[in-house]
């Protein structure tokens, strides 16, 4: 795995330029947005709003933004209707042209959505814990959990999706559960479905271009490889499919000016 190389927005302009098209993923927090104590806060700057719109807006490109977020809240804290949106790990999407929300997650949803109402009771007695619902999932946050709590919100996590039924599988994060239909979906089997798509709508031929900073992200970086430039963000050495890495959040900023400027100057010209 390589540090990104320099001329990668330079490429990416001439191939627009030329008449290929451009289908830019990326995930959300740690990557958008730095990993803030209170998800609450991962606020989107606008500066990096503004390279994700211009994108979009440019003849040839389409953005997809991939998160474990709720869809709701997603769309809401990114606020660029021509994107694609994906939350949920993916199980649900949406974008001009364009909806999708998994069949065998949405069948669960009575289940979901009774661990969620059980987690929550469970919360006040333990401090720190926070769930935050979503449609397809919850999320139970232990960022501010001392040591001797996390035992026992495991407890309370094992008892609630014990006795709600359902079939769930469990997604650990950065100081976070996540709690998610057992269903054979991940943000690689999003990128795909969102790819085949796009190779329908976008007549050029067209380069896709990933990013992310978590383990999950891996499921697209190895399931693109070969058939997409992937980038990984963090200064972490653990092994990686991507082909590139970047250090951070700063990086990804600069990264994505320079690759709007390239792409909209070709274009344009």
């Amino acid at each position: 795995m390589r540090e990104t190389s320099a001329h990668i927005p330079e490429w990416l302009g001439d191939w627009v330029g030329g008449g290929g098209s451009l289908l830019l993923m990326t995930d959300y927090d740690g990557t958008l947005t730095p990993i803030v104590n209170d998800p609450e806060d991962a606020c989107l700057a606008d500066e990096v709003r503004e390279r994700l719109r211009a994108l979009a807006r440019t003849p040839g490109v389409r953005v997809a933004v991939i998160s474990g977020r709720d869809l709701e809240d997603l769309r809401e804290r990114v606020a660029v209707p021509e994107l694609i949106y994906a939350g949920c790990h993916g199980l649900e999407i949406s974008g001009p042209n364009l909806s999708f929300s998994h069949p065998d997650a949405e069948a669960q949803q009575d289940a979901v959505h009774a661990v969620s109402m059980a987690l929550c009771m469970g919360a006040p007695f333990i401090e720190g814990m926070r769930v935050e619902p979503k449609r397809l999932g919850v999320a139970v946050h232990y960022r501010h959990v001392a040591s001797a709590g996390r035992q026992e919100l495991e407890t309370v996590l094992a008892r609630s999706l014990h006795r709600k039924g359902g079939q769930f599988k469990l997604i650990h994060g950065h100081k976070v559960i996540e709690v998610l239909p057992q269903v054979s979906w991940n943000k690689g089997l999003c990128a795909l479905w969102i790819r085949d798509r796009m190779m329908i709508e976008l007549p050029a031929p067209m380069i896709v271009f990933y990013m992310g900073d978590d383990w999950t992200d891996e499921y697209a970086f190895e399931i693109l490889v070969g058939k997409a430039v992937t980038v990984r963000v963090g200064e972490g050495h653990e092994p990686s499919k991507a082909d590139y890495r970047i250090r951070g959040v700063d990086e990804v900023e600069r990264l994505l000016t320079n690759i709007a400027s390239a792409v909209v100057e070709r274009r344009a010209s």
